[in-house]
């Protein structure tokens, strides 16, 4: 089954990350998807420190062919405390597959400015996916007010609403990294689509199927060498779940999942709610992934990757 989705213009693409072998998917599934313009990857500590995220996005797209693609370094730190890598899950290095190291450099702006000049200059054009913590986003709107809301819009790939989380009971890795800039964020009342733990766990693969799968194509493949890579590097590992893909599929087509329409905020309180995200009403102006039309997102990743076995 091939996905076909009209536009009236192309969909331009902004990927907030932290790369992460499931932000490396997702950055890879942009980059294949006809009709889309990725016009830019700023960057953040979270799965890894910023550094690194930064140095990975550049690697990631010279070994993809894209180095034309700017590249933003942004937050180092959440807006309070500092960013704990997730070691056990990417582990140091954020990738499960060794890259060449880019020849190119992140640019001269900073992931803030970059977002506020990109998305002004294409008002009501320009597409943030978020898949890492929303700090980059947060410091946006307290140094450039006003600039989200003309975006074209936004998908976040976090928290864990009605859900068991991934760091503490109820609690997902980028809202916890930095749950004051989820809040403030959440808080804004723009329109913006959530992806969260309950949604991605609908899409995912065991150790078996991956080890049975082959790919077309030079995106394809090496989204596959970071998914093989991800499940050698412990065998104890048995099914791998599609967190970012996800997000950059509800972009790509709205139509992979149905939504809910709430309002949230985010624990910002230190103990056991620190970063949980919990309904405050509804409806409100987030679309909260729901059912997962599981078919049309494998369907979609075959189609952008070239997956064949899936």
């Amino acid at each position: 089954m091939g996905i076909s989705v009209n536009r009236d213009a192309p969909l331009r693409l902004v990927l907030d990350t932290d790369p992460g072998v499931d932000d490396a998917v997702a950055i890879l599934m942009a980059l294949a998807a006809p009709g889309v313009e990725v016009v830019g990857v700023t960057t953040l500590g979270g799965n890894v420190p910023r550094a690194r995220a930064t140095r990975n996005a550049l690697a990631l797209l010279q070994a993809a062919g894209r180095s034309d693609v700017p590249v933003a370094a942004g937050a180092a730190r959440p807006r309070t405390g500092r960013f704990r890598p997730s070691v056990a899950f990417h582990g140091p290095g954020g990738l499960s597959a060794r890259l060449p190291e880019p020849s190119a450099a992140a640019i001269g702006q900073t992931a803030v400015d970059f977002l506020a000049e990109t998305v002004t200059s294409n008002p009501g054009r320009v597409t943030i996916v978020a898949l890492g913590p929303l700090t980059n986003l947060s410091r946006l709107e307290d140094r450039h007010p006003g600039v989200l809301p003309q975006a074209a819009g936004l998908v976040i790939m976090g928290g864990a609403v009605d859900a068991p989380g991934n760091v503490t009971a109820r609690a997902e890795f980028n809202i916890h990294s930095d749950p004051v800039a989820a809040a403030h964020v959440l808080a804004l009342g723009h329109p913006a689509t959530l992806v969260d733990l309950a949604a991605c766990r609908q899409v995912g693969i065991s150790r078996q199927q991956a080890a049975g799968l082959s790919a077309d194509g030079p995106l394809g493949q090496l989204a596959l060498r970071m998914v093989q890579g991800w499940f050698a590097r412990d065998a104890r590992r048995e099914r791998f779940e599609f967190y970012d893909p996800l997000a950059v599929a509800l972009a790509l087509d709205p139509a992979v999942a149905t939504v809910r329409r709430v309002a949230l905020t985010a624990g910002t309180t230190p103990g056991e709610h620190w970063g949980e995200t919990t309904v405050t009403s509804e409806p409100g102006p987030i679309a909260l992934a729901h059912q997962v039309d599981a078919p049309r997102f494998f369907a979609l990743l075959r189609q952008l990757l070239g997956w064949q076995g899936l």
